[in-house]
């Protein structure tokens, strides 16, 4: 199975991306800018790019660098972000998870209630003890297993799961 790579843009390039050229089907990797805004420096294999240097006795291989104009750059490809795995808390009690919504990222507070105790649950099994507050994409139902929370989630992705703790420590320092 191939991984999955995105397209990057000439202003968002970072080193390893793998520059591909119009009207060349070599591909060379993103080392770093120069001086020019127009230009950046590239690594890869092809005519003329590898060089071995003498050094004493031993021959070392050495890579040279390339110039690739801006005029000249198609596209570039980098690996796939992976998904981030959201875990099911453990304990009861308040989470806060960062969400993707058609306008950007907003955080929404979920709640695990305490089985029996916090909720009124419809049976000893019931595990319907997730409560979303704060944004409508992700609610739905009133009380929600951790199943149907995920459910929802594919409208909203939920990015990443914070404590309580954890979210308003972060808040407190900026970070957030």
């Amino acid at each position: 199975m191939s991984k999955k790579k995105i397209r990057v843009d000439w202003e968002d390039l970072k080193p390893g991306d793998l520059i591909h050229v119009k009207g060349s089907t070599n591909t060379y990797k993103f080392k770093s800018r120069i001086d020019w805004n127009d230009m950046i420096k590239v690594e890869g294999g092809g005519v003329g790019v590898s060089a071995t240097w003498k050094l004493g006795v031993e021959k070392e291989p050495a890579s040279m660098f390339l110039v690739v104009y801006e005029e000249d750059f198609d596209y570039a490809t980098r690996p796939a972000p992976r998904k981030p795995r959201i875990e099911e808390p453990v304990s009861p009690g308040e989470y806060w998870a960062r969400i993707q919504t058609g306008e950007g990222e907003t955080w929404a507070q979920i709640i695990k209630a305490y089985s029996n105790s916090y909720v009124l649950l419809y049976g000893d099994n019931d595990n319907r003890v997730y409560q979303v507050s704060g944004h409508s994409g992700l609610r739905g139902y009133s009380w929600m297993t951790w199943g149907e929370l995920l459910e929802a989630n594919k409208r909203t992705p939920i990015l990443e799961l914070l404590s309580a703790e954890e979210y308003y420590t972060r808040k407190a320092k900026g970070q957030l």
